[in-house]
């Protein structure tokens, strides 16, 4: 059974991004503004899609969806399942977390982010991103 989720924007830095290869199935049309930002204090991984795991001094390149209030409910199941999170206290490939993100106005907004899900050992070989933005390094979609 699923459990309400408080709405909140969703910071996507991958195959969510506007006009990568999920952003069509899920998130176009269900959008009420989508806005460039950052996460300060993560780098991305490359293991064909995207990681976002902890690491000082890096930054992560997204964007803020702001998902309409009507859209919400279908939208939060259908993100969860695409990233594995399967709530809190389970092995999920991804992990939904709130996290401040910067806007390019330079203010803040709490915004949920899928990061790397724990266990993780096995990321540790990846290569990062260069600068923590998919889309700029050319990655799949």
């Amino acid at each position: 059974m699923f459990t309400a989720v408080e709405q909140k924007p969703v910071f996507v830095y991958g195959t969510l991004r506007a006009g990568q290869g999920n952003y069509w199935g899920i998130l176009a049309g269900a959008t009420l503004q989508e806005r460039l930002a950052t996460l300060e204090g993560y780098t991305l991984l490359d293991s064909g899609v995207p990681f976002a795991v902890k690491r000082e001094g890096r930054i992560v390149v997204g964007e803020v969806m702001d998902v309409d209030s009507g859209l919400w409910p279908v939208v939060i199941r259908r993100l969860d399942r695409l990233e594995g999170y399967r709530g809190e206290g389970h092995d999920n490939l991804y992990d939904r977390a709130v996290c401040a993100v910067r806007l390019c106005d330079g203010s803040t907004v709490e915004a949920y982010v899928y990061l790397a899900g724990k266990p993780n050992a096995w990321l540790s070989g990846l290569p990062e991103i260069p600068g923590g933005d998919y889309v700029q390094a050319g990655s799949r979609s």
